[in-house]
């Protein structure tokens, strides 16, 4: 039986400003430890969008993982 393994993968980043509107960048990675760096280095304005990871399950099929995450700004004094 084969091993899981992850081939590629990318995260979608979306960033907001008053010039241009709303906008995604794209940024690959082939391990997880890739995907993490790019999330915890990821600054103000971009926020994390989207994550796809593609992969093979243990019989060796091509599968596809979608991560959706949403966002939310509070400011202070302002619910």
């Amino acid at each position: 039986m084969a091993k899981t393994s992850i081939e590629q993968g990318q995260i979608i980043f979306r960033q907001w400003n008053e010039r241009d509107g709303l906008n995604e960048t794209t940024e690959a990675f082939n391990t997880l430890e890739e995907l993490f760096r790019l999330c915890i280095e990821a600054n103000d304005p971009l926020l994390v969008d989207r994550v796809h990871v593609t992969g093979s399950d243990a019989d060796g099929n091509l599968r596809k993982l979608t991560l959706v995450f949403q966002s939310i700004t509070i400011s202070e004094g302002k619910i």
